[in-house]
């Protein structure tokens, strides 16, 4: 798996997501942590900047976005952020 490409396929998903619910529902405030994750993840693959202790967190979000998304048209975001989060975690958050 090219980590970068599902980090910018989940990013479009996301945006996909946040123009359908624009006006006609209130968006969780847990999809914030995907794109936390999103641009915590890019600048570790652009900039080589490791994740910090304070930032893993955001890391652990999975079981809130499977009640928001799962068994919905929307559940490939808690699915694609959970590969994510599981490549980072193996990677051990990027440190040395």
């Amino acid at each position: 798996m090219e980590l970068m490409s599902v980090v910018e396929g989940l990013r479009l998903r996301v945006c996909e997501y946040r123009l359908e619910k624009t006006g006609k529902k209130e968006i969780s405030t847990h999809l914030n942590a995907v794109d936390i994750v999103l641009c915590l993840v890019e600048l570790n693959l652009k900039d080589k900047r490791p994740i910090s202790i304070d930032e893993e967190n955001w890391f652990k979000a999975g079981l809130y976005l499977s009640y928001v998304f799962d068994n919905s048209e929307w559940e490939d975001i808690r699915v694609e952020y959970e590969k994510i989060v599981t490549k980072v975690e193996e990677a051990k958050y990027f440190r040395q």
